[in-house]
């Protein structure tokens, strides 16, 4: 549902020498707004991996993976019921560090990563191949890591999706994370600011956090995913009755095989310009049948 977020609070009050007895970096600077020396504290911690201090203005930032924060791993799929469970959490942690309580409500939210894991099996490759021809309007599209990843970004908002196995094999998980990532085609959408303030004109985390976002944003991302068809519904009479352009027919098949393994810009370097166009052109011109190539993503009820 979601990993990694992005808090903000203030004021919240922490002593200087408190945020010294964890090894805080600190560093002093000129501020342009106030005219006067300001301090910033980046403090670690093996439950909240990342947090910023801003004397100054009291503001807390912490940076933390809501799953990873309650279960160790970011496999785990969250439900409604762990968010309440998180901000708890997240309480008593602070509390315990810092000796300050901050309200629940006192959180807004600056990022958020939207997750949802779809079990394709085997397929994990196939999708994120057909996934890297697509263009998302308004986004750029960055495939990488052969068949592993595929993105679509711009300056405010990005849409991933990945093969979780091969990440977590990357990251040395343990055997049983490894395991259960297995099959796991990974959605991850990090919406822009705009997005958040459609639900949250002041971007509180208590109202963002919610199924409701999270429905909205993964269903707005799988609706502009396009399912290409492939050959897979063709038949012997067919065959038969179009038995006169059977080397056309080759042809055309050979080609629909590579536009499955190459993008476009690839497949242009292996043909001349006029080759290429003329097998656009034949297999517009010879219609064999087709059926869907992937099962359509959908987040499960």
């Amino acid at each position: 549902m979601f990993d990694t977020i992005i808090l903000k609070a203030r004021p919240i009050p922490i002593d200087p020498d408190t945020l010294n007895q964890y090894s805080a970096n600190s560093i002093t600077f000129y501020s342009k707004e106030t005219g006067v020396l300001n301090t910033s504290y980046k403090i670690y911690d093996e439950k909240l991996p990342f947090m910023k201090y801003i004397e100054s203005s009291q503001t807390l930032t912490v940076q933390v993976s809501m799953p990873k924060f309650l279960y160790g791993d970011n496999v785990t799929v969250l439900t409604e019921e762990d968010i309440p469970l998180f901000f708890e959490r997240l309480q008593e942690r602070l509390l315990h560090l810092f000796d300050v309580h901050v309200p629940h409500t006192d959180w807004t939210l600056s990022r958020c990563d939207i997750c949802c894991n779809f079990q394709v099996g085997k397929k994990v490759s196939a999708y994120v191949r057909m996934l890297s021809k697509q263009q998302l309007a308004y986004k750029n599209t960055i495939s990488y890591n052969q068949d592993q990843t595929v993105e679509y970004r711009n300056k405010s908002s990005r849409i991933m999706f990945y093969d979780k196995h091969k990440q977590t094999q990357k990251e040395k998980a343990s055997s049983e994370v490894i395991e259960r990532s297995k099959g796991i085609l990974r959605l991850e959408v990090r919406p822009s600011d705009n997005d958040l303030r459609k639900f949250s004109p002041t971007r509180n985390a208590v109202e963002l956090l919610k199924k409701a976002f999270f429905e909205y944003t993964i269903e707005k991302t799988l609706e502009q995913i396009e399912y290409p068809e492939e050959v897979s519904d063709m038949e012997l009479p067919w065959l038969v009755e179009n038995k006169e352009s059977l080397s056309k027919i080759e042809t055309i098949l050979g080609f629909q095989a590579l536009q499955s393994m190459f993008d476009e810009p690839v497949l242009r370097q292996l043909y001349t310009s006029s080759t290429y166009a003329n097998r656009k052109n034949l297999a517009k011109k010879i219609a064999i049948p087709n059926g869907n190539c992937l099962s359509r993503l959908a987040i499960n009820s």
